[in-house]
């Protein structure tokens, strides 16, 4: 299995970054990206709480946004105890072995203390993970939701999957093709509403995000469909 790079986004508090960085020691992670951390960084009580993990939050990587934070990856997982409003894959935290890509480079993201993730956020993962807990109390501190995904992926470093050779398109070349084809919907009048734009481009975002396995040469093909409609 390649090592998965685990996503802090907007974290607020120094010692769950920290916590997390130990965590992920714990069973064999070591890429951390942090998005926009509340307190700035580096943290003091992140690196106190670390302490053998040092060396994980050393390395980790500070982004100002989550766009450039995933712009590399090929297969997003987003993390959530709250079910949301829109047609997207779940899998339980003890599924994920069976689903994980291992042949991709993957990201998992975990939110901010107090709300987790926002929809938007959501939109652009491939799929969603809910860590199974007792349902009148599913809500759980950062660094054990990473210590639970980081486990179940350990368990599963000697399974072996059927290797996909294609490349797989990037977050960024995703980002690229929804611009595309948004230019051109506007172009169009196709958001007639503007206040129904945003549900709607993330409706859309959702329908592409749900394939499995999109190459960079398929992305390229839907690309060449849209100037191909679009040509005057």
């Amino acid at each position: 299995m390649n090592n998965p790079v685990i996503i802090l986004v907007a974290p607020q508090m120094g010692e769950n970054i920290g916590a997390t960085a130990r965590a992920m020691k714990n069973f064999g992670l070591t890429n951390l990206r942090i998005v926009a951390p509340r307190d700035g960084w580096p943290n003091d009580k992140a690196s106190s709480v670390a302490v053998a993990a040092i060396d994980i939050l050393s390395n980790a990587k500070i982004y100002d946004d989550l766009a450039s934070s995933i712009a590399d990856l090929e297969y997003v997982y987003a993390t959530t105890s709250v079910p949301r409003d829109m047609n997207k894959n779940y899998i339980l935290s003890k599924e994920l072995p069976d689903h994980y890509p291992k042949q991709l480079k993957v990201g998992i993201m975990f939110g901010r203390e107090n709300c987790g993730l926002t929809n938007q956020e959501i939109t652009i993962a491939n799929k969603i993970i809910t860590i199974d807990t007792d349902h009148n109390f599913s809500s759980l501190n950062i660094a054990q939701a990473v210590i639970i995904i980081c486990y179940e992926l350990f368990k599963s470093q000697e399974r072996t999957d059927l290797v996909n050779t294609q490349l797989l398109a990037t977050k960024e070349q995703m980002d690229y093709f929804f611009a595309h084809l948004f230019t051109e919907l506007d172009k169009k009048n196709f958001f007639k509403v503007a206040q129904k734009r945003p549900q709607m481009t993330r409706n859309i975002m959702n329908i592409f995000y749900r394939i499995e396995n999109l190459s960079n040469t398929e992305l390229q093909t839907l690309r060449g469909v849209i100037s191909a409609l679009t040509k005057k």
